[in-house]
């Protein structure tokens, strides 16, 4: 059977790209629909486009020629066209005899494409596919293509192809999977803007989509409403007053002035700078005992499909009322282009609404600090998350259980110097016991760590510090690796890797095996 190259894929997979007759055909489109369509819409639009521009040059170029089929007798002189060579057009220069032992006699004619010549069977009526049909038929078999068909194949192929060609296009506009041109707008002027901001700050900030904004600014109502939802969150976008904090697939606007400040300017405990490492140095326990801690500054690669998650609550996220945005929580937060998204945290135990906040830059999620301290939640604690009744929802809870007294690491501050002692302490909520560092000077911790910052500590230099005085804690003297990621970042923010790295690579650290491991101090002053 000869195909169309619409119905192939390899026309759609490599050789399809947009020209600037597509991007006119899309322009018009817009004249004519005259409102806002998404990457998929176009894309149809776009294959149909192309499939009839094929019918019609397959129309064009059949109409009053004879198409070659080897079953008919033809003579020098006539003008053939070609399906299976690309409608190619030819003609007929001279003919011969022929002669195959399972067919018999047969004409072969001498036909001239563009200066070279080609010789193909005629008077030949055997079963083959190009004698099955006359030419109605063939031009019916050419001409019939499933859009459809087309469309569930590659759409998504060519709305890649689509992005890319309109993405820099000056006269169209991008919100989210929606596309428009500049032209038609709705004009959304400076008193429209102000009314949007009182009526959000009449609704507490927000959040509110466009469509319960949209009554309150008297736009121009002749307008399909969604030109006027596309144009509003287009002006929103541009002014700096309104932040969107959706998930993805939703519109949701907010005044910036009413959220949180540490959504704007991250806590500074927060905030990791990168530290060079060899990766190679890990073992295969070492890079498990990273994914096990999940930290939001490792670069893992998030689950597959959403799944309840449980982690342990480390000081930095304890101090600054938030939750790490790592890999595991990553998956349960709907995907979203904005920099700053809203959720709702609900306490299964109770049903109170917790109002978060994801920041996806920072890796964090701010909100927490009330909830921490009314359940003393302890570092090191068991947090649980798991998927709500709705994308942007999210069910939080905590191992609750009747308070014990506990032996627990705490840290103190003595002549600008960490220390740690044993204490006992009432906890209700399960926890890492390998995990849990916490202390009751907070304001001292603070001030070591902003000795640490202004001093830019290496790691060597604070593990040299921490670890004697953890290692004092126990009769072996050994430290496990988990323990000395949780003291580390009262000091400094630092994720497992690179303080991995620094115990494999120093020899003044020892491993007994386990994830212990034990601190020379000859060695650590003999390389110092």
């Amino acid at each position: 059977m000869i195909l169309p190259r619409t119905q192939l894929a390899e026309y759609w997979e490599n050789e399809f790209a947009l020209n600037e007759s597509d991007i006119e055909q899309i322009y018009n489109h817009f004249l004519e629909v005259e409102r806002p369509q998404t990457t998929a819409d176009i894309a149809h639009m776009l294959i149909s486009h192309r499939v009839a521009e094929e019918r019609h040059e397959i129309e064009r170029q059949l109409a009053g020629r004879a198409v070659y089929q080897p079953k008919k007798q033809y003579k020098v002189g006539d003008e053939l066209v070609f399906p299976a060579l690309k409608f190619a057009h030819g003609k007929i220069t001279d003919t011969r005899e022929g002669y195959n032992p399972d067919y018999g006699k047969f004409t072969v004619i001498i036909v001239k494409f563009n200066g070279k010549t080609r010789e193909f069977a005629a008077g030949l009526d055997i079963p083959h596919p190009l004698n099955q049909n006359d030419q109605q038929l063939l031009l019916e078999q050419l001409t019939t293509v499933n859009v459809e068909d087309l469309v569930q194949k590659y759409s998504e192929i060519i709305s890649q192809k689509i992005e890319a060609a309109l993405e820099p296009h000056p006269d169209f506009v991008r919100l989210g999977n929606q596309w428009f041109v500049k032209s038609l707008m709705a004009e959304v002027n400076i008193g429209h803007l102000h009314l949007a901001e009182a009526v959000l700050d009449v609704s507490g900030g927000g959040p509110l989509p466009p469509e319960e904004i949209l009554p309150h600014l008297d736009m121009d109502p002749s307008l399909d409403k969604s030109v006027q939802i596309f144009s509003l969150n287009y002006a929103l976008l541009q002014d700096d007053r309104f932040d969107e904090v959706a998930p993805r697939g939703q519109v949701g606007w907010f005044l910036k002035r009413m959220e949180p400040k540490e959504i704007h300017e991250p806590p500074a405990r927060l905030q990791y700078t990168p530290i060079p490492y060899d990766r190679a140095l890990l073992s295969p326990q070492l890079l498990q005992l990273e994914r096990e801690l999940d930290d939001e500054w490792s670069d893992l690669e998030p689950p597959g499909i959403p799944e309840p998650v449980t982690f342990c609550l480390i000081y930095p996220h304890r101090w600054a009322g938030t939750m790490p945005f790592s890999s595991r929580i990553r998956a349960l937060v709907p995907p979203s282009r904005s920099p700053r998204q809203r959720i709702v945290l609900v306490d299964e135990a109770t049903g109170n609404e917790i109002v978060g906040w994801v920041v996806r830059e920072h890796r964090f999620i701010y909100g927490l600090k009330e909830w921490y301290a009314e359940h003393e939640i302890p570092i090191g604690g068991y947090i649980h998350l798991k998927p709500g009744p709705e994308p942007g929802v999210l069910l939080l809870n905590y191992d609750r259980r009747r308070a014990q007294r506990e032996w627990v690491r705490l840290a103190t501050a003595e002549n600008d110097r960490i220390k740690f002692e044993l204490s006992r302490r009432a906890i209700a909520c399960g926890y890492d016991d390998l995990l849990i560092v916490g202390t009751d000077t907070v304001a001292a911790i603070d001030a070591l760590w902003r000795r640490a910052e202004s001093r830019k500590r290496s790691v060597p230099s604070l593990l040299a510090e921490i670890f004697p005085e953890l290692a004092r804690l126990t009769p072996q003297n050994t430290v496990h690796a988990k323990t000395l990621y949780s003291a580390i970042n009262m000091l400094r923010r630092i994720p497992p890797a690179p303080l991995f790295a620094e115990l494999v690579r120093h020899p003044a650290f020892q491993p007994v095996g386990d994830h212990y491991w034990q601190f020379d101090s000859k060695r650590w002053q003999s390389s110092s």
